[in-house]
C-alpha cells in the first residue's frame, strides 16, 4: 500500500494531467489541422491523452501546488479550455485568410448564390476550400503541426495552471491577427478581384456600345471564365503570399503565449 505521501505525489500528477489535457483539447478543438473533421474524435482524445501524459511527466514538478476545492477546479477548468482555444484560434490566421480570399471571389464570380440553397451548408466558400487546401499542404510541408505541439509544450513552462491573465499586449496580438487575416485575404484574391473589376468595366463600355447586347446573361458566363482562368493563374501568387504569412506565425503564437503571463511579458 503506498504511503500518505505517495498519495499526495500521485494525486497532484492527476490533477495537473488532467487540467493540461483539458488545455491541450481545447487547443485540439481549435487549432489548424488537428480540429479537421476527417480526423476521427478518437484519435485526436487518444493523442490529448498522449500529449498530457509527457508534458505532466516532463514538467509537473515545475507547476503550483493544487488543492482540490470543486468550485476552484471549475475554474481551472474553463481557464484551460479557454488558453488552449485561443491558442489554437490564433494559429488559424493564416488559414482564415484563404478563405476570407475565397469568399471575396465567390461573391464576384457569383457562387455564393449556392447559400441560397443550403444556407446551413458547411462549406459557404467554394474558392476558398481551394485556397485553404494550398495552404495546409505549405503548412505540413513546412511542419507546422510539428510547431503546434512545440508551442503546447512551451505554454506549459510559459503559462503555468494557476497563471492566466488577458493584458494589453494580448489584446494588441489579437487585433494584429484579425488584421492578418484581412491583408492575407486581400493579397490572396487581389488578381482576381482586379480581372473581374476590368470585366465589370468592359461589359459597360460594351452596353454603351451595343444596347442591344444583352449584357445582364454575359456577364455570368465571362466572369466564371476569367474568374477561374485568373485563379489557376495565379496559384504560385497564392502560394507564394501562403507561404510568406506562415513563416511567421511560428512566431506569432509565441508571442501570444508570452502575453498570456504578465510576469513574462
Amino acid at each position: 500500500m503506498p504511503d500518505s505521501s505517495s498519495m499526495d505525489i500521485l494525486t497532484g500528477k492527476l490533477i495537473i494531467g488532467t487540467l493540461l489535457f483539458i488545455r491541450i483539447m481545447g487547443f485540439v478543438a481549435a487549432s489548424p489541422f488537428f480540429r479537421s473533421r476527417s480526423i476521427p474524435n478518437q484519435v485526436k482524445v487518444f493523442l490529448g491523452v498522449l500529449l498530457a501524459f509527457s508534458i505532466t511527466t516532463a514538467f509537473w514538478t515545475e507547476q503550483p501546488q493544487i488543492e482540490f476545492h470543486l468550485w476552484y477546479m471549475i475554474l481551472l477548468v474553463m481557464k484551460e479550455f479557454f488558453l488552449g482555444v485561443a491558442i489554437g484560434w490564433v494559429a488559424n490566421a493564416v488559414f482564415w485568410g484563404a478563405r476570407t480570399a475565397g469568399a471575396f471571389v465567390d461573391f464576384d464570380l457569383g457562387f455564393h448564390t449556392a447559400m441560397l440553397f443550403n444556407v446551413d451548408a458547411d462549406t459557404p466558400t467554394i474558392v476558398g476550400e481551394f485556397k485553404e487546401m494550398i495552404v495546409i499542404m505549405l503548412f505540413l510541408f513546412i511542419n507546422g503541426h510539428h510547431f503546434l505541439i512545440e508551442g503546447i509544450y512551451a505554454s506549459v513552462r510559459a503559462v503555468p495552471i494557476t497563471t492566466f491573465a488577458i493584458t494589453e499586449s494580448t489584446v494588441t496580438m489579437l487585433i494584429k491577427v484579425a488584421t492578418v487575416v484581412l491583408v492575407v485575404g486581400i493579397k490572396m484574391a487581389a488578381p482576381v478581384i482586379v480581372a473581374i473589376f476590368l470585366t465589370n468595366l468592359a461589359l459597360a463600355l460594351l452596353a454603351r456600345v451595343a444596347p442591344q447586347t444583352n449584357i445582364f446573361i454575359l456577364s455570368f458566363q465571362l466572369k466564371i471564365a476569367i474568374g477561374l482562368l485568373v485563379l489557376f493563374a495565379s496559384s504560385a501568387l497564392i502560394v507564394m503570399v501562403a507561404k510568406y504569412a506562415l513563416q511567421g506565425f511560428e512566431s506569432e503564437i509565441m508571442k501570444f503565449i508570452m502575453t498570456l503571463n504578465p510576469g513574462r511579458v
